[in-house]
């Protein structure tokens, strides 16, 4: 038997016994849905916007809200991968019992899987941060296109 064989039987054999088995996933399930990882060796240098500097400068905010308003149609368009479709199967087998993404891109959503626990939220949904005001990302779009237009 190859390891390979030995390591999906002794995997099968954890998955039989175990009682719940739950996936915690992250940036690395997404990659091949064409959502960059942001961390991988081949990934641009970032500079990650604080929490501290979006809320107490209206230059950072709208600098946030720009680039988002640029990308994040990309990432409503992106389709699940054979990753996500996997886990939602797993799900729908009794196998694994539940889905904790970092991920905000919705993509275990897409593929199936119920009840995912999106551990940051989702690009779908935006909440103000001052009256706690909730609506979906595609709302705000049609606001921002509407006070800029062109």
């Amino acid at each position: 038997m190859t390891e390979a064989a030995e390591t999906h039987e002794l995997a099968k054999r954890w998955l039989n016994d175990a009682e719940r088995v739950v996936a915690l996933t992250g940036a690395g399930i997404s990659t091949d849905s064409g959502i960059p990882d942001y961390r991988g060796p081949d990934s641009p240098p970032s500079n990650p916007m604080t929490i501290r500097q979006f809320t107490s400068d209206a230059a950072f905010r709208q600098r946030y809200w720009a680039r988002n308003h640029l990308g994040w149609r990309h990432m409503d368009q992106t389709m699940p991968n054979a990753g996500h479709r996997a886990l939602a199967a797993l799900q729908r087998a009794g196998i694994v019992s539940g889905v904790i993404t970092q991920n905000v891109d919705l993509l275990h959503t897409k593929a199936g899987s119920p009840g995912v626990i999106d551990l940051h939220g989702s690009y779908a949904r935006v909440v103000c941060l001052d009256c706690g005001y909730t609506m979906t990302r595609a709302t705000l779009a049609d606001l921002l296109e509407q006070a800029n237009p062109g």
